[in-house]
């Protein structure tokens, strides 16, 4: 991270502070804890990995003093979770899997746009390969998602869902669903069955998942005559995390580095929204200088469009707006 990035995340920073110290009891440790590898990432930029925790004490005390602007536990247990990796000890992992929008919804790519980092000039997609007004290269792609693009999202979750429980026989306790902070949603399966699954037992998984080799007039030509053939649907995993034994998962109710937002673990995703169920900043008016930000809905009232405004938005909208670029937190005494 460089140090200009590492100096525009700092106005949000007493905001996540503000919530791990308020907050740190409703932070759920995983199970097993002692065996997991936990890292962090710092607002100074920094990654730290191969951390351990003895309690879930322990792992609430080190959220309210480090107040990280991310936190990750590993899906796996090893004998040495703070080893280098080659020396942990591997001993199993969870199942996991990631939906994430831009593999979901078709409709994602119309709401998206450009902005340039120098000038803040933007535009819609496709991103230019630098800013046709300053000529900077530092142009980012935001993705901009609205009720519709998350209904698709959660349907394919949904459809995950009963994959787990129909083809693969899982207990709905056993899998535990969440909202991943930003635009999709995590899959944690604690279920010593998968659990114990290798790589390539995962690649398979994937495969069936993702419908990878598969070919339906094959499929009903050698099925047997008189079975039911039920449809199948190809649901957009991220394949990596799902085959990754030894990954790092942003922890649950920890706060997202992208949006402010939290991780939320979700018990009925039909009636689930993130844009209410997932703000845990305060209300509290902050001052920020808007650069560009479309129309959006949070807990339920609509803000904007704004363009070039300066102007009091409630915290938890703010710090969304900063951390994706589109504006900028005015701190006290400037």
């Amino acid at each position: 991270m460089s140090t200009s990035e590492t100096q525009r995340l700092q106005p949000v920073k007493r905001f996540f502070r503000w919530y791990y110290f308020n907050f740190s009891e409703r932070i759920s440790a995983p199970d097993e804890i002692e065996q997991r590898e936990f890292g962090y990432m710092n607002f100074e930029g920094g990654m730290v990995r191969h951390l351990s925790f003895k309690s879930p004490g322990e792992y609430r005390a080190f959220l309210v003093k480090s107040s990280p602007l991310a936190v990750y536990y590993s899906v796996a247990l090893y004998h040495d979770p703070t080893a280098p990796m080659e020396s942990k000890g591997w001993i199993k992992a969870d199942l996991a899997f990631d939906i994430d929008i831009k593999d979901a919804s078709p409709r994602i790519k119309e709401n998206s746009f450009w902005i340039c980092r120098s000038c803040h000039s933007y535009g819609p997609l496709p991103k230019p390969d630098k800013c046709p007004r300053c000529g900077s290269r530092d142009v980012d792609e935001v993705e901009w998602v609205c009720d519709e693009c998350m209904e698709e999202v959660k349907e394919a979750a949904t459809a995950l869902m009963r994959l787990l429980m129909e083809d693969f026989g899982l207990s709905r306790k056993n899998i535990k669903i969440y909202f991943s902070g930003n635009n999709g949603y995590h899959f944690h399966v604690i279920d010593e069955r998968m659990r114990k699954l290798g790589q390539p037992e995962r690649i398979e998984l994937v495969d069936y998942i993702l419908m990878n080799g598969y070919d339906e007039k094959i499929f009903q030509r050698n099925s047997p005559e008189g079975a039911v053939i039920k449809q199948r649907r190809k649901i957009p995993i991220d394949p990596n995390v799902t085959i990754d034994v030894r990954r790092i998962f942003r922890a649950p109710e920890s706060l997202h580095n992208e949006s402010g937002l939290s991780k939320r673990e979700v018990e009925r995703l039909e009636s689930f929204d993130p844009f209410t169920d997932a703000v845990v900043l305060p209300d509290e008016e902050v001052e920020i200088k808007v650069y560009y930000m479309p129309k959006v809905k949070f807990k339920e009232q609509t803000y904007g469009p704004f363009k070039e405004e300066r102007l009091k938005l409630p915290a938890f909208l703010a710090v969304y707006l900063h951390l994706k670029g589109l504006g900028e937190i005015i701190e006290l005494g400037r």
